[in-house]
C-alpha cells in the first residue's frame, strides 16, 4: 500500500528527469544527489540497466511499503530498477534483476547508512555475481546420473560374466 504522505507523481517525475528523487535528506546532505548521479553512471558503465533511486527522509510505518513505492515507479518511469532507501530500510524491484539477485545483495546495502557507497556495493555486488544457469547445471547433473547408471550397468553385467572363472595357473578349492 501506498502511504498518503507518498507524491508518487512528483517521484516519478524526478525519476523521469534525472533518475534521481531525494526529499530532505538533499537539504541536509546537498551533494548526495550529484554523488548518486555518478554512482547512477557507474551502474550504466556495468552494465547494470537504467536504474532509478528514491530517498525517503522517512520510513513508512509498514516498512513493506518501500516495495510497493517501488513496484509502482518501477511501472511508472520505465527503468529497469528502482532503489528505495529510507532511514534503516528499503527496497529494490527490477525487471531484469532476478529476485535472489537482489535479495543476495540487499542486505549488504540495506546495512550500510552510507547510501551512495551502498548503492554502489550493490550494483557491484549484483554485476560481479551473476545467477548461475540452472538449465546448464540440471542438464550436467542428468548427464552425470546417466554416465553412473551406464557405467553401474555394465559393471554389474561384466561382474557376472567373470564368477566361477578361475584366474591363474592354480586353482584351490
Amino acid at each position: 500500500m501506498i502511504p498518503a504522505d507518498i507524491d508518487l507523481e512528483d517521484l516519478a517525475f524526478q525519476l523521469q528527469e534525472d533518475r534521481v528523487a531525494i526529499g530532505g535528506v538533499g537539504q541536509d546532505y546537498p551533494i548526495m544527489e550529484g554523488e548518486l548521479l555518478e554512482t547512477l553512471a557507474h551502474a550504466d558503465a556495468r552494465g547494470f540497466g537504467s536504474t532509478g533511486i528514491v530517498v525517503l527522509d522517512q520510513t513508512p510505518v509498514q516498512a513493506a511499503d518501500q516495495r510497493d513505492i517501488a513496484q509502482e515507479l518501477l511501472n511508472l518511469t520505465g527503468v529497469d530498477t528502482v532503489i528505495v532507501r529510507s532511514p534503516g530500510s528499503g527496497a529494490i524491484v527490477s525487471d531484469i534483476h532476478s529476485r535472489s539477485d537482489i535479495e543476495s545483495a540487499q542486505w549488504h546495502f540495506l546495512g550500510n547508512n552510507d547510501y551512495v557507497a551502498a548503492t554502489r556495493e550493490l550494483v557491484d555486488r549484483m554485476v560481479d555475481t551473476p545467477e548461475p544457469s540452472w538449465i546448464l547445471l540440471s542438464l550436467l547433473a542428468i548427464l552425470f546420473f546417466t554416465a553412473v547408471a551406464v557405467l553401474a550397468w555394465f559393471g554389474l553385467g561384466r561382474g557376472d560374466k567373470n564368477k566361477g572363472r578361475v584366474v591363474g595357473e592354480r586353482a584351490t578349492v
